[in-house]
């Protein structure tokens, strides 16, 4: 009887492994497009900013992104903090930034 609860024993703590990887997960993020080789994905996200409804004090938040050949971007912002009227000048003013390879 020794011997079947031995051998019992010893076929549990064998298992141990192949328990520890069955019930194990792996976690992988994806950004959820479908580019393949050569091709550019992105994802940009702004949570827990506390930019929302009526704010009576400082509060600001930007995202921007740009990808891949071609693509462009553009951001007018402003703040204002403790004034009651405000002119904000948002013109369009844009610049332009070319990235050029280091090694052909």
């Amino acid at each position: 009887m020794a011997s079947i609860r031995t051998a019992r024993v010893l076929a549990a703590v064998a298992a141990l492994p192949l328990t520890a990887a069955l019930c194990g997960g792996v976690a992988l993020a994806d950004n959820g497009s479908f580019a393949n080789d050569g091709s550019n994905a992105a994802v940009a996200t702004v949570g827990g900013s506390g930019v929302g409804g009526a704010n009576s004090g400082n509060s600001s938040t930007t995202q921007q992104q740009a990808v891949g050949p071609g693509a462009t971007n553009q951001n007018t912002s402003a703040q204002v903090s403790g004034s009651a009227l405000t002119a904000i000048d948002q013109s369009d003013h844009s610049v332009a930034v070319n990235f050029t390879p280091f090694f052909w």
